[in-house]
């Protein structure tokens, strides 16, 4: 189980009705969540819902160390209000403006710029939450790491393009 990064795409109605109505922001998030846990997952560029699952923490601790980040994909944004309390922290949300900024960055920062920053032992230090692969090769937690960046990027440059806010739950 563990911890993952959840993400939904919410269309500028959909963002107005969730902060008006945390029942129904709730149950949206729910259903999408849902569907994607039950289904093949859409890809990133065309899904409501998705997660990077526990690649969170070190990808939140490489976009840190590299800088330069003009919004956080990971805790930033404001609150969302949910009719039910999340384990790790409130919902919140960027809205399509911090969408896009976001966006932009991610597209222009290639993984191999944020791996330079990548150090087992520090992370280990710093308590980052590890993946299971952070205790074979390298290479693989590169591999999966990289592999969640790309489908991020993906999934916000898409949000960015549609002008859609983004709500960031730690589940």
């Amino acid at each position: 189980m563990g911890i993952h990064c959840e993400y939904v795409r919410l269309s500028p109605a959909g963002l107005r009705r969730s902060l008006s109505d945390p029942s129904w922001a709730q149950e949206h998030i729910d259903e999408l969540g849902d569907a994607w846990a039950e289904g093949e997952p859409l890809p990133p560029e065309k899904a409501p819902f998705f997660s990077i699952e526990k690649a969170w923490h070190k990808l939140h601790h490489l976009l840190a160390a590299h800088g330069g980040m003009p919004v956080d994909v990971i805790h930033g944004g404001a609150e969302l209000p949910l009719e039910d309390e999340l384990d790790y922290g409130p919902a919140r949300y960027l809205s399509p403006e911090g969408v896009a900024r976001a966006g932009g960055f991610l597209a222009a920062t290639p993984f191999d710029i944020l791996a330079r920053h990548y150090d087992l032992a520090a992370m280990r230090r710093a308590e980052i939450y590890l993946l299971p692969e952070s205790d074979a090769e390298v290479p693989a937690d590169l591999d999966t790491l990289r592999h969640r960046y790309e489908e991020l990027t993906r999934f916000f440059a898409a949000a960015a393009t549609a002008r859609d806010a983004v709500a960031l739950m730690l589940a």
